[in-house]
C-alpha cells in the first residue's frame, strides 16, 4: 500500500507505533489512562481513510463524548486542513482525499443512540472506551455493517470488571483466532506523560481503582452494585427449563434503551433459574410480541412489566401478551423502593447457609443480564470522602434487563394480601 507523507504534529511513542504496525483485522487495546488511546485512534482512521477510499466509524458510548473528545478536540488538530474536502460539523462528519483521489468519510458515533448506527455497510470501525458500551451494539448492529465489506475493527478500552470487554480480550488473546490481535498497556507506558502525576494518582486511589483504570488490570469493580455475583457460582449452562418449574415473565420496557424480557424458572426449593432473554433496542410492540410468543411455549403464571409503560401494556395485550404492572408502597420514596428492590436481589445473591449455593442462578445464554451484573454500578465519588458521601442510587446505566429482574423478585416476593390503595404506579421518568 503506498504511503502518503504529510506534516502534522502527531508523532507516536514506540507502543502507539506497535498498534499502528499490527495487520491484524480485528485489533483489542487494553490500555490505562493517559496511554494516548484517543490521540492514536483519530490518526489510525485517518491514516487508514487516506489510504483506502470508504466509509469510517469512530464509535464512543455517548454522542457528547464522541463530540467532545474528537470532534472539538482532535479533529481540527490531526486532519490538515488540505486534506479536507468537506466538513460537517451537525452531523459530525467530515470527507478527506485519498492518495488514489477518491473520498473517505470519517463520522462520529455515539453508542447511547443505537438506531442512529444503523446504516450501510462499513470499511472500518474504532469502539473508543468498549467495556462502557452495550455489546449489542457491535454484535447486533455494527459487526453486520463492517462483515458486508470486510472491514476491520479496533476495541480500545479501559476495564470495567469482568465484563464483555474482559469475554473479548480473552477471545482476542487466543492463538487460536487468526484475524485478531489485543494489546495491553499501562499508564506508564506513555512515555509523554509525567510517572510523578501517576504517583501521586495512585496515592489517592484505591488500590482496586488504580489498578483498573491506570494498571489496565481487570478486577472486581469495587463500585459494582451487585458485589455478590460471581460467573463462576451464579452462571450455568440452561438450554430449557425443567418441567417441574413455575415460569414466569419479566418485562423492562426501552424505546431508545433495550426492551429487556426475561424468563424465569422457580424450582420446588424457591431457587430462581432465570433461562431466557430478549434484549432489544428500536423493536416495535408487535415485534416485541411476535418474539415474546415464539420464546414462550410454556404456560406462565404471570408477565411483570413496569407500571410506568402503560401503554406498552396495553399494546402488547393485543397480541396476547398479558402484563401485570408492578406496583410500589404508596409512602416509600423512589430511593427506598429501588434500594429494597436491589436488597430483594442481593438475597437471593448470597450463598445460602446449609446449602452452600445461592438461590438465583443465570443461563449462560443470557449474557446481556450477565453484563449488566458486572458493570451497574455506584457513582464514582473521591476515594477520601467516599465513607462520608456515599451514593445513594446506582449510576442509571447498564440497567435494563436488571431492572426487569428487580421488578420480578420485588413482585414475587411481595405479601400477597394488601389493600390496592396503599399502592401507586412506578414514576414515568425515572422507572422507580
Amino acid at each position: 500500500m503506498p504511503q502518503i507523507e504529510i506534516d502534522h504534529p502527531y508523532r507516536p511513542h514506540d507502543n502507539q507505533k506497535k498498534i499502528h504496525e499490527c495487520d491484524k483485522r480485528f485489533i483489542v487495546i487494553n490500555s490505562g489512562r493517559r496511554f494516548g488511546k484517543s490521540i492514536l485512534v483519530i490518526n489510525e482512521v485517518f491514516k487508514r481513510a487516506v489510504q483506502n477510499p470508504g466509509s469510517y466509524w469512530i464509535i464512543a458510548p455517548t454522542y457528547r463524548q464522541v463530540k467532545a473528545i474528537y470532534w472539538r478536540g482532535l479533529i481540527g488538530e490531526y486532519i490538515p486542513k488540505e486534506m479536507v474536502k468537506k466538513i460537517n460539523e451537525s452531523e459530525l462528519y467530515i470527507e478527506v482525499k485519498t492518495i488514489t483521489g477518491e473520498t473517505s468519510t470519517i463520522e462520529l458515533k455515539g453508542a447511547d443512540n443505537p438506531d442512529s448506527l444503523r446504516g450501510s455497510a462499513l470499511d472500518g470501525v474504532v469502539f473508543d472506551e468498549y467495556a462502557f458500551t452495550k455489546p449489542f451494539v457491535w454484535e447486533e448492529i455494527v459487526e453486520p455493517m463492517i462483515r458486508e465489506k470486510k472491514g476491520w475493527a479496533l476495541f480500545i478500552s479501559t476495564p470495567k470488571g469482568f465484563n464483555h470487554f474482559w469475554d473479548m480480550s480473552e477471545y482476542a488473546r487466543n492463538p487460536k483466532h487468526k484475524e485478531w490481535a489485543y494489546f495491553h498497556f499501562t499508564s506508564y507506558d506513555n512515555p509523554y506523560f509525567d510517572k510523578k502525576e501517576l504517583d501521586k494518582a495512585r496515592s489517592k486511589a484505591s488500590p482496586e481503582r488504580f489498578a483498573q483504570e491506570y494498571m489496565a488490570e481487570f478486577t472486581k469493580n469495587a463500585g459494582l452494585v451487585y458485589q455478590e455475583f460471581d460467573k463462576d457460582v451464579h452462571v450455568l449452562k440452561i438450554d430449557q427449563p425443567e418441567p417441574n418449574w413455575v415460569k414466569y415473565r419479566s418485562i423492562d420496557f426501552g424505546q431508545t434503551n433495550p426492551t429487556a424480557c426475561l424468563w424465569v424458572g422457580i424450582d420446588g426449593a424457591g431457587s430462581l433459574y432465570v433461562y431466557d432473554e430478549l434484549y432489544r433496542t428500536g423493536i416495535s410492540t408487535s415485534e416485541l410480541a411476535h418474539l415474546i410468543n415464539a420464546k414462550s411455549a410454556d404456560y406462565y403464571t404471570a408477565t411483570y412489566g413496569d407500571s410506568a409503560a402503560a401503554q406498552s401494556i396495553k399494546d402488547l395485550a393485543e397480541y396476547g401478551v398479558y402484563v401485570t404492572p408492578i406496583q410500589k408502597t404508596a409512602h416509600a420514596s423512589r430511593e427506598d423502593y429501588l434500594k429494597a428492590g436491589i436488597e430483594k436481589v442481593r438475597e437471593f445473591l448470597k450463598i445460602q447457609e446449609g446449602t452452600g449455593k445461592p438461590k438465583l442462578f443465570v443461563s449462560s445464554r443470557c449474557q446481556n443480564l450477565i453484563d449488566e451484573f458486572l458493570a451497574y454500578s455506584w457513582p464514582e465519588v473521591k476515594d477520601d470522602v467516599r465513607e462520608l458521601n456515599k451514593p445513594e442510587k446506582p449510576e442509571k446505566a447498564y440497567d435494563h434487563a436488571l431492572d426487569a429482574l428487580r421488578y420480578f423478585i420485588y413482585e414475587y416476593t411481595r405479601p400477597q394480601k394488601y389493600e390496592q390503595k396503599q399502592y401507586e404506579p412506578v414514576d414515568e421518568l425515572t422507572g422507580y
